[in-house]
């Protein structure tokens, strides 16, 4: 009996996980205009920050360290990341903002580069205004891309520091902006090649704020060096504002933030069989009271409704269609103790790098709880050099009476790839 009884919930265990997996295509091929998929509202915002920047470099002659350099723009006893401070006589920008654009390939190149590229600090100024619906949310300034540091003020403070140049960085602005009224991001920048290295060539650069010029606390840019043509500095990827809920799913912004957003693979491929279990790792921070959530997935493809028509006037316009929608299980999510904030000053290294025996560098994301969204999908269509099949996953985070507490998009594909060591392939 107990035998009978071990195969009956065994049974039962099975066809429980293969209904939790199994999702079909929401539509058939020609059912594929009765409904397009609208992405549900939330309070999550993303603001583009792209144009209206004030720039200006440093006097030459005074591009390190920064306090020469800011001192050599200063007006009227006011600084660069002053409100009140005067920048009508600055140049008007949009970035992505590479500076060396104007001084690259006029020269000679030999073989430590180009002789004459603009090497020193410069300045950015933007006033905005972010609405009152976003007060009591938290508020993240990205920078996918500055040369080579970034030392972000808000309204005259000092809110952070990071030096790479390439990765992205993200601060959390929330505690220094009022919505509402006018709001001034100001970023000091500068395109060394060799910040951090202490020799005595070199003692007038310095490395994050409150350092001796030629502390070695950071990296040296051995990447960004004269023998890259071309090296840019400035701002020279997008910036990007979100506003979010106090509960929230985080965003891929590992330099400060100390959160890497979510994951989203495929695993189970069967390639003739056009079928694939579809994952999604997400991370959620918790600002708020303790709560229960669940994670809702809804995979979507941007078809042309119109694709086999004959008509010369048809719309062959795209429109995003449900393909699958799963979710994970209500998941409990506590209050988060630590949110990151002594991480806004960061370097490329440990200060303790050049010690002889370094810590281990750390990169476990602050208190965040994992959440997991799995489903078999079938009728997938993969990526591949010859049809880069694309889909949109709007992950929908929802507490348990349904409300929407945060939506992120995320364009990806799904493709097998193989390494045969046997064969190098």
């Amino acid at each position: 009996m107990k035998k009978k009884i071990s195969i009956f919930c065994s049974l039962l265990l099975a066809l429980q996980m293969m209904l939790s997996l199994a999702v079909v295509p929401v539509f058939a091929d020609e059912e594929l205009t009765s409904a397009v998929y609208e992405e549900p509202e939330s309070p999550a915002v993303t603001y583009n920050m792209n144009v209206d920047w004030k720039f200006k470099k440093a006097a030459d002659g005074s591009e390190y360290p920064l306090a020469k350099a800011s001192a050599s723009v200063a007006k009227d006893g006011k600084n660069f990341y002053d409100a009140d401070y005067d920048d009508s006589d600055w140049d008007t920008v949009s970035v992505p903002h590479p500076i060396n654009a104007e001084d690259s390939f006029d020269g000679a190149c030999y073989d430590a580069g180009e002789a004459g590229l603009y090497r020193g600090f410069m300045f950015y100024r933007k006033h905005i205004t972010i609405p009152e619906s976003d007060a009591g949310k938290k508020l993240f300034l990205e920078f996918e891309a500055v040369r080579n540091s970034v030392y972000l003020y808000v309204n005259g403070e000092i809110v952070g520091y990071y030096e790479a140049g390439i990765a992205a960085t993200g601060f959390d602005i929330t505690d220094y902006v009022k919505p509402g009224q006018d709001n001034l991001i100001a970023v000091a920048t500068d395109n060394a090649a060799d910040r951090g290295q202490s020799d005595t060539t070199k003692v007038t650069k310095e490395t994050k704020p409150g350092s001796e010029p030629g502390a070695a606390d950071g990296n040296g840019y051995q990447w960004n060096t004269k023998d890259f043509n071309e090296v840019q500095g400035g701002i020279t990827g997008d910036v990007i504002l979100y506003a979010k809920g106090k509960t929230y799913q985080t965003l891929p912004l590992y330099n400060n933030l100390k959160t890497k957003g979510n994951y989203i693979y495929a695993t189970d491929f069967d390639i003739r069989g056009k079928s694939a279990t579809i994952t999604v790792e997400g991370e959620v921070r918790n600002e708020d009271a303790d709560k229960d959530v669940t994670l809702e997935v809804n995979v979507v493809e941007m078809v042309d409704p119109n694709k086999d028509s004959t008509d010369a006037d048809a719309d062959h316009t795209k429109q995003p269609y449900l393909r699958y929608s799963f979710k994970s299980d209500a998941t409990s999510v506590k209050t988060a103790k630590d949110t990151g904030a002594d991480s806004h000053f960061m370097t490329t290294v440990p200060g303790d790098a050049y010690d002889d025996n370094p810590a281990a560098t750390s990169t476990e994301t602050v208190d965040v709880t994992k959440i997991v969204a799995s489903a078999k999908c079938e009728d997938m269509k993969f990526w591949s050099p010859d049809s880069p099949n694309l889909y949109d996953v709007y992950t929908v985070l929802k507490d348990s009476e349904g409300n929407v507490l945060d939506v992120q998009k995320t364009t990806t594909g799904f493709r097998k790839v193989e390494y045969d060591i046997t064969t190098a392939v």
